[in-house]
């Protein structure tokens, strides 16, 4: 085990976050093994891994004058048989007890949120993942195709618009068919005093854009979450 030092602890995505600006990260890898059994022995016949990295992060959005915050980038899905552009992402842990390496590598999203009071800094959350890690090299092609991603975002008075929230869509690709938005509702009070309840609208959207979010902006709320698909394609 191993003590990280947060004010010592360097992360870089001069992409996405120019600025800086992070509240926390996450990160880890995930060795998909694959042990081959097999009769009369305790011992595998063969084991393999397919690992992936993982990593998320919470960051504040952009200040008053416009200054930080995330960039916009697209997750747009693929009409080519080629991966999206990633993002290269640079970690370098401040640790005691046990030495952790610097890590660098490019990274895909895979969701993001948005969360902010009437009053206080909004903050992004993201999570990204690599394409896979074979333990035997693959002798072909792996691409990481990028599905369509789609999003809640909760709108009405008192809430921040979809883009201020870092979210970009395709109108008539998230509307139904009658040019109607797609909404769902939610609502709950309970007695006593003073006895305040909250009523919440989720609109529904297809996602083209993320990020580039306002941190500052008391008086306003907001809250939104955007799912991003990606499969791995073998050539």
């Amino acid at each position: 085990m191993a003590v990280i030092i947060g004010g010592g602890t360097y992360v870089s995505i001069p992409s996405l976050f120019p600025d800086g600006g992070y509240v926390s990260i996450n990160f880890g890898v995930d060795p998909q093994m694959n042990r081959l059994w097999q009769l009369g022995s305790y011992v595998p016949y063969d084991t393999y891994t397919q690992s992936q990295r993982s990593f998320s992060l919470v960051a504040y959005g952009k200040k008053p004058d416009g200054s930080g915050g995330s960039n916009q980038i697209s997750v747009e899905p693929s009409v080519s048989c080629s991966s999206p552009s990633p993002t290269t992402i640079s970690v370098t842990p401040a640790s005691c007890g046990y030495s952790i390496a610097p890590f660098s590598g490019d990274y895909f999203p895979t969701s993001y949120s948005y969360s902010k009071d009437n009053f206080g800094f909004g903050q992004e959350s993201w999570a990204f993942t690599t394409e896979p890690i074979m333990d035997v090299p693959y002798t072909g092609t792996i691409l990481f195709i990028r599905g369509i991603a789609t999003g809640q975002v909760q709108t009405g008075a008192g809430m921040l618009d979809p883009v201020d929230q870092g979210i970009l869509y395709d109108t008539s690709a998230s509307q139904d068919s009658n040019g109607n938005w797609i909404d769902g509702e939610s609502g709950s009070v309970a007695a006593g005093f003073p006895g305040i309840g909250t009523y919440t609208i989720q609109r529904e959207y297809v996602v083209t854009y993320i990020g580039g979010s306002v941190g500052k902006a008391d008086g306003f709320q907001g809250n939104a979450s955007v799912t991003i698909p990606m499969q791995t394609v073998y050539v």
